[in-house]
């Protein structure tokens, strides 16, 4: 399972999405929560509560319904993703 931060150089390739699909899939029906950074931005979006997921038609988006919410993101705007671990 993936639980540590997933890190991204901007100029590198965007983050692709199939690691942050894994790790929302590996969340639904449960209470983990999950902390997402985007370029630009100096508070990260706070997801937990996930019923579904699913790949979305463009090259980078992910649909994420939660129990309160539904949330569309571009994973390629992504910089870091956190979780806390469980292993510890």
């Amino acid at each position: 399972m993936i639980s540590s931060a997933l890190l991204n150089n901007q100029e590198e390739t965007p983050m692709e999405r199939g690691p942050l699909l894994e790790i929302l899939k590996g969340m639904v029906g449960t209470n983990k929560e999950l902390s997402i950074m985007f370029y630009g931005k100096d508070s990260e979006l706070e997801v937990n509560d996930v019923n579904a997921v699913e790949r979305l038609t463009s090259t980078q988006g992910i649909h994420i319904q939660t129990k309160s919410n539904n949330i569309w993101i571009d994973s390629s705007h992504v910089s870091a993703v956190w979780q806390v671990r469980e292993d510890i």
